[in-house]
């Protein structure tokens, strides 16, 4: 394997800095203090997302009230829009439990999926919006 200089010195500065930062770790997980704030952490984590997932199924019983108002396709939009913010939200609560939102696999995929699908809606409402300003 050829490195260039450029390269050697960018790893050689990652591996000081991850060495730097290991070391500082292990120091302070060895302090009672640290400990219990990595616990405060790990409870403001949890509740956060759980407040999250909240706010998700608020946005989700909005458009649900909102789909009740509407018909057609406009209608159909809504419903999908309720049905992605609710597993939205349910990947929130299952990622209180996992830990992590990309791990497992299949939590990123799921989160991935439901980003993707939000730009998508709200795409087709900016489209819809623009259609049905025009005479």
């Amino acid at each position: 394997m050829n490195l260039t200089k450029g390269a050697v010195i960018r790893l050689t500065i990652l591996f000081v800095l991850l060495g730097i930062g290991g070391a500082y770790s292990w120091q302070i997980m060895s302090n009672p203090a640290s400990l219990a704030q990595s616990k405060l952490l790990e409870d403001i984590y949890v509740k956060g997302n759980y407040i999250e997932a909240f706010i998700w199924f608020c946005f989700a019983v909005g458009f649900a009230l909102d789909a009740l108002k509407t018909s057609g396709t406009t209608r159909i939009h809504r419903l999908i829009t309720t049905l992605i913010f609710l597993l939205f939200g349910c990947s929130d609560i299952v990622e209180v439990q996992t830990g992590a939102w990309w791990s497992p696999w299949w939590l990123f995929v799921w989160k991935v999926s439901c980003g993707l699908s939000m730009m998508l809606l709200f795409w087709v409402y900016l489209r819809d919006r623009a259609f049905s300003n025009k005479p």
